[in-house]
């Protein structure tokens, strides 16, 4: 039997589909545009979030150096040192004090920032609270009238004692000459051990030295007491050095001795992503028509290195935040602006910090590295109880700069 021949009308198009259409018909494409969209919302949002962070690549100086609660801290304090200066009555000698309370202080070229450092530890404190502390405020300077507070009514009004170098003529002359050549590290160890010894000498159960230009957290004496009960429970009797009043989550960033444990990880998440994509295309026959090979790599080689890169770039301590709390912190506590010690610990850590006189150390430098030989334990509040204010170093002006950058950024989130 013949068959017809069969007519189509009109003609047949014959020509190649077009390169957009081909483009947008292809998965790998819509890949990498909905993953370069994602990526530029949530870096937008980094830049944002991050900038108070100090590890953070999105670090904003402007923002994360600026002060929220400390100058709610600064108006409370001065207001404490406005009414002190008004006050006749002096505090009576607080000697078997629970808390020996040392602070340090030289004459600075402007701001001298112990007013302030002492109204912020005073205001607020219960009159039961007060009574338990000591306070020894220490003039670390051969000529202590060379101090613009030295006279000021409200130190005679706060202070239970009033610390000056009480040594001979010989004694004094060195102390002399340590301030005439500058050798700032020789005189912070002495004077860190004279104010040790000061307090050591009330009896009291805790000492604890802070440096004339912090600012403390309202409620610090409460929270600092109940973090000392609870690390003697921890320790159970075992001899430990000190809890930490401040620290700064600048030396908190990712840590290149730790670069082997960041591979592992970004190791282990490449191999758990690319054998999920496997998996589930293997089960789906959706994704075997659009989940290719290549579409895989994308998603491993470029997709995933560049939203690692991206955590890393927002930061540690954005990532991974320290939970608030009591915590040992034996590694990157930074510096020496304020701890507690036991009393029972105060006498070895005097000899530690006497032996490193003559070496260019700072005392905070001194005693980990004393603790780490020793195995002591050491102890951080976080967020911390003070905040280091100070622009202008204690050691001149050529310091400044580092001073500046002494700052805890978890603090001003206090409210």
């Amino acid at each position: 039997m013949r068959l017809k021949p069969t007519i189509t009308l009109g003609r047949v198009d014959d020509r190649p589909e077009s390169p957009s259409r081909t483009l947008l018909q292809s998965t790998n494409f819509w890949i990498i545009l909905c993953y370069s969209v994602s990526y530029f919302v949530i870096y937008q949002y980094c830049r944002y979030a991050y900038s108070r962070d100090p590890t953070s690549f999105f670090f904003d100086p402007k923002k994360g150096f600026q002060k929220i609660y400390s100058l709610k801290r600064e108006q409370q304090a001065d207001a404490f040192i406005e009414v002190a200066n008004r006050s006749i009555d002096a505090p009576s000698s607080q000697l078997n004090a629970e808390v020996c309370l040392g602070v340090a202080t030289i004459a600075r070229s402007k701001d001298q920032y112990i007013r302030r450092a002492v109204g912020s530890l005073l205001e607020g404190l219960t009159d039961a609270q007060r009574a338990s502390i000591h306070l020894a405020v220490f003039f670390a300077q051969t000529d202590p009238h060379q101090h613009p507070i030295y006279n000021e009514p409200w130190l005679k009004s706060v202070a239970n004692e009033i610390v000056q170098y009480n040594v001979g003529d010989e004694e004094m002359a060195r102390l002399h000459l340590l301030e005439e050549t500058h050798q700032f590290w020789n005189k912070s160890m002495y004077d860190y051990e004279y104010l040790l010894k000061a307090c050591l000498n009330t009896g009291a159960q805790w000492i604890m030295i802070v440096e004339d230009d912090v600012l403390a957290k309202e409620g610090w004496y409460s929270e600092a007491m109940r973090a000392l009960e609870d690390i003697q429970l921890r320790t159970d009797g075992q001899v430990w050095l000190y809890l930490r009043l401040f620290y700064t989550e600048k030396l908190f960033g990712w840590n290149s001795e730790e670069w082997l444990q960041y591979l592992g990880w970004s190791i282990l998440a490449l191999l758990v992503t690319a054998t999920t994509l496997v998996v589930s295309r293997s089960s789906s026959r959706r994704l075997r028509k659009h989940l290719s090979n290549v579409s895989i790599a994308i998603i491993c080689f470029f997709c995933l290195p560049a939203t690692i890169l991206l955590y890393f770039m927002a930061g540690r301590v954005s990532m991974q935040p320290p939970p608030s709390g009591l915590h040992r912190m034996e590694k990157f506590g930074c510096c020496s602006q304020g701890f507690i010690f036991p009393r029972q610990i105060a006498p070895r850590a005097m000899d530690t910090v006497h032996h490193a006189t003559n070496k260019r150390y700072y005392v905070d430098m001194t005693l980990e590295r004393w603790a780490n030989d020793e195995g002591l334990a050491r102890f951080a509040l976080i967020p911390p109880l003070l905040q280091h204010v100070g622009s202008r170093s204690s050691k001149g002006s050529r310091f400044d700069k580092g001073a500046n950058s002494i700052w805890n950024f978890e603090f001003e989130n206090y409210t």
